[in-house]
């Protein structure tokens, strides 16, 4: 799964039922980190250009997952896994993720 930064400024998530993957994906070169930071506040932190900590409630308040018990369950099953490794953050209660830089998308033809 991945939370995806449009070059435009919508967050939406992606790949949302592979819970063996996680990244925030930016579209963008590293130099936009200040605007994708702006673009991310209540979502994600982003210390540095190649990490994020991602916020748990962000993630489980996304319209198209709020009200997916299943998806609820499956998330809460990640961030156990993930625990051990370093990959949660206690005190803002955010699961770590490295970030991809990528080149906005081509416009598509009308």
């Amino acid at each position: 799964m991945f939370v995806k930064l449009a070059a435009d400024g919508r967050v939406t998530l992606e790949d949302r039922d592979n819970f063996r993957a996680f990244k925030l994906v930016v579209e963008g070169g590293p130099a936009a980190l200040d605007s994708a930071r702006k673009a991310l506040a209540g979502t994600a932190e982003l210390p540095d250009q190649a990490t994020a900590w991602i916020f748990e409630q962000a993630l489980r308040q996304r319209p198209e997952v709020a009200q997916d018990t299943a998806w609820q369950q499956n998330l809460g099953t990640m961030i156990e896994k993930a625990r051990p490794h370093g990959w949660i953050d206690e005190q803002k209660k955010a699961i770590k993720a490295h970030i991809e830089w990528t080149e906005k998308a081509p416009e598509r033809a009308p």
